[in-house]
């Protein structure tokens, strides 16, 4: 399921992958504190079951660690790439019929359980690939860092698919081997290969005709249910987000609110209240963010005065305007 970055970042991602960083880097009460700083994660959330988040939450809390940690991380929180975090698409990919149905299982669905990345299913006349690059914009370093905890998630799936033929796989990252690279050669029993064209798995197409040891259609089937159930709402009620944006900037300089954008959407305010909460946004952001990157554009072009701007976003007045340029965008902004 494609989308756009704004759409990536307000995705509902498992809490657990936040409480497995947190466990493994917080040792102390401040430590945690320092890692969900910016976060906008509240600690008391990482212990409630069925717990989610937007995965700019996560992404944040994965920027904290690697600048305290440096890129390998990865290699001290094995709880984080485990195949126990993936639910229904670790049993999906174990349980397809072949290896072939696996790497397929887990290009299609990769990206509903780890919707900061992407997937993309290649064929070549030697193997089949999966291609992963960045859902969401990450610095170089954080990339790197993440690209690492999937690669070693993926290897732990495919160790136990390929079994004594891991070996013939490969694990490609399109940059310089690390500094501490000979670390990871105890995680990893695929070949790892750096300066590549970019981010993927490869399989040799022999050992793609396989049966997986653990096929099992009547489960396979119900995992791949499972995840497609995850992906309706989330889709539907995305689009849903888009659709309020759209109203919102639509109106200006009226403001719309709340009742009317239920109204015009064909439901009750509780219900959009609701669907909004389970694409993890609120009405009121989402008014915010229209208004900050219409506000974004007009001073950038610089060719209104701020009493202009303030009334072509419904502000009483200049100062108003200022007053939330500040909170945007800082003391630049509101000049």
């Amino acid at each position: 399921m494609q989308g756009s970055e704004a759409d990536a970042l307000r995705t509902p991602v498992s809490a657990a992958y936040a409480r497995a960083l947190v466990r493994a880097f917080g040792k102390t009460r401040g430590e945690r504190d320092e890692l969900l700083k910016g976060t906008a994660i509240r600690q008391d959330a990482l212990d409630q079951p069925g717990e989610h988040m937007p995965v700019s939450a996560l992404v944040a809390l994965a920027a904290n660690i690697t600048r305290r940690h440096g890129e390998l991380w990865p290699l001290s929180a094995a709880a984080v790439w485990s195949t126990s975090l993936q639910g229904a698409l670790d049993v999906a990919t174990r349980t397809a019929p072949t290896i072939a149905d696996a790497l397929t299982t887990g290009a299609r669905y990769g990206s509903t359980r780890a919707p900061f990345v992407r997937n993309h299913l290649r064929r070549t006349a030697r193997s089949i690939q999966i291609e992963i690059s960045p859902a969401v914009t990450m610095d170089q370093a954080l990339w790197r860092a993440v690209a690492l905890a999937v690669g070693l998630n993926v290897h732990a799936v495919y160790v136990q698919l390929l079994e004594d033929s891991i070996g013939q796989a490969t694990l490609q990252f399109p940059w310089p081997a690390p500094a501490g690279v000979e670390l990871l050669a105890s995680h990893f029993s695929c070949a790892v290969e750096f300066n590549a064209a970019a981010f993927l798995f490869e399989v040799p197409k022999e050992l793609c005709a396989r049966p997986s040891p653990f096929a099992d259609p009547e489960l396979h089937a119900k995992a791949i249910e499972a995840l497609e159930a995850i992906e309706k709402p989330r889709s539907d009620n995305a689009a849903l987000a888009r659709t309020v944006e759209s109203l919102i900037a639509a109106r200006l300089p009226q403001r719309l609110g709340e009742e009317e954008a239920a109204r015009l959407v064909g439901t009750s305010r509780r219900t959009l209240v609701r669907r909004l909460a389970e694409a993890d946004c609120a009405f009121r952001p989402l008014l915010d963010g229209v208004l900050r990157e219409r506000a974004r554009t007009m001073l950038a072009a610089g060719t209104r005065s701020r009493d202009e701007m303030a009334a072509a976003l419904g502000y009483t007045d200049a100062t108003s305007f200022s007053r939330a340029c500040r909170r945007w965008f800082g003391e630049k902004g509101a000049r």
